[in-house]
């Protein structure tokens, strides 16, 4: 039985050097960092195997080059890949992800035919074979059918929320949310969502719906945790920055690790928190993936020793 099913998306990011994000009709120099693999979902599901969970994608890809380098990252970070969507009519999608100094960074999506799989494509299951079906906002059709899909089996749901949240129907959410188990949107996606003006006030709105953990993550300031017995804070920690592509998915990713393996919400926060901050050390969403040793000695650098 696998721990965790991502579903969701795969691509490759295009990294671009810049000496600062451009803004409106500005024009910059760039230099190619290179070519990573990448995606949401995808970025979640090795972030999760890195940390010893077993773990399935469900993705699509296309039979080109784009699609063979996505697909060939996860086999050899150990995910399961037996149901991803294989298209040989679509094309892999990918992104341009402009870099700066800071290590921050300005993405554009670029659409493709073979962006998210459909409904059809997805084998329910498979689904049901997992402790957990991880899932985006990316595409609120898609979530709402494996979520009705999931009803009555024993597979929990976890859901990543962005800022493309408002723009599905709010009876949808409500479906959604009902049999959402833990939720991880950041600030904006929970802004989005909810039209609430603190995040205290988002996270008990999400609650009211059903959901039963509510993680918002806040980059540089931390990240708040709700559940319906209280709340917490862990603050984020300073680390050199060279790419923070990615750093919420690995936070996730780690969370919910912690989650499946039993762990306390404090040390499942203070696990995902040294997660994102190892990974955002290395440029690409991948590339510093840390394991669980790797975890354990940053914090114990940092004098933490966290015990449940």
């Amino acid at each position: 039985m696998l721990d965790i099913i991502g579903v969701g998306d795969t691509n490759v990011d295009v990294m671009i050097r810049v000496p600062h994000i451009p803004m409106h009709d500005e024009k910059v120099r760039g230099r190619l960092i290179g070519n990573y693999p990448g995606g949401i979902t995808a970025n979640f599901c090795c972030a999760a195997a890195a940390l010893g969970a077993k773990v399935g994608a469900v993705c699509k890809i296309g039979q080109d080059d784009y699609g063979r380098m996505a697909l060939r990252d996860l086999e050899e970070r150990g995910v399961d890949t037996g149901h991803m969507v294989i298209d040989p009519e679509c094309e892999t999608y990918f992104c341009m992800v402009l870099l700066d100094g800071t290590g921050e960074k300005a993405l554009t999506i670029v659409e493709t035919s073979g962006f998210l799989p459909r409904p059809g494509e997805v084998d329910a299951a498979y689904l049901k074979t997992a402790g957990w079906v991880h899932m985006t906002s990316l595409d609120m059709g898609l979530t709402a059918w494996a979520a009705e899909a999931l009803a009555g089996s024993g597979t929990r749901i976890s859901l990543d929320i962005e800022a493309t949240a408002g723009n599905c129907p709010g009876e949808v959410w409500e479906r959604v949310l009902a049999r959402t188990e833990a939720a991880f949107p950041n600030e904006a996606g929970l802004k989005a969502l909810t039209g609430c003006g603190t995040i205290e006030e988002g996270a008990a709105w999400m609650l009211s719906r059903g959901v039963r953990l509510v993680v918002v993550t806040c980059g540089s300031d931390g990240v708040r945790i709700f559940h319906r017995g209280g709340s917490l804070f862990h603050p984020a920690y300073e680390v050199p920055v060279k790419d923070t592509t990615g750093a919420g998915d690995c936070f996730n990713a780690a969370f919910l690790t912690g989650i499946v393996n039993g762990w306390s919400l404090e040390r499942c926060a203070a696990y995902a928190s040294a997660a994102a901050a190892i990974a955002i050390c290395s440029v690409g969403a991948r590339t510093g993936l840390p394991d669980l040793a790797q975890i354990q000695r940053f914090l114990e650098e940092r004098g933490e020793r966290i015990c449940d």
